[in-house]
């Protein structure tokens, strides 16, 4: 596992994530807490002395009890966002991994039409095409809209190469085209 920016990002919203479960989790109790005038179940009296009091210590449990549910739904968010930062620090790791292995670029030469391609389409996600044509500095994919919707993709976003079964992600280890 390499220490990257992303992987630090991931780490940091998952610390985050970890304290504000915490921080819902006291605004339970002290909730909990703040309804244990209530507990037996006495309602409140209107026009009795205790009212007004009965009244504003409800009013203040129902806030802490709003509170500790911003916070539950707070930590959701951040721990999902944690989870999303997690798996995008784990897609860059596996494509940087696939291209510091190579010992050249891709070039024209090691493709052929027919050819399954694994190329990286943003910064982290991947896509799967078949090679429709091979062009001096991109590769024409076949995108299967009948040629409307056809990308082309430069040679140094291609992360692995099909061809009869066989799959490559060093372009030195191909054979001869």
């Amino acid at each position: 596992m390499v220490d990257s920016p992303e992987r630090r990002k991931a780490d940091r919203l998952q610390q985050r994530a970890d304290r504000l479960a915490e921080t819902a989790e006291q605004a339970s109790e002290r909730a909990h807490a703040m309804y244990g005038r209530f507990a037996g179940g006495q309602p409140l009296l209107q026009g009795h002395h205790s009212y007004r009091s009965a009244r504003r210590t409800r009013d203040r449990a129902d806030a802490a009890s709003e509170r500790a549910v911003d916070a539950y739904k707070a930590a959701e968010r951040t721990r999902q966002h944690a989870e999303s930062a997690q798996t995008h620090a784990d897609a860059k790791d596996e494509i940087t991994a696939i291209t510091a292995t190579r010992s050249r670029p891709w070039e024209p030469t090691d493709f052929q039409v027919g050819d399954i391609v694994t190329v990286r389409v943003f910064e982290t996600s991947t896509s799967t095409y078949k090679v429709k044509r091979v062009n001096k500095k991109t590769l024409t994919l076949d995108g299967g809209g009948g040629g409307w919707d056809d990308p082309k993709r430069e040679y140094d976003r291609v992360l692995s190469r099909t061809r009869d079964g066989h799959t490559i992600t060093n372009p030195a280890d191909g054979d001869p085209a």
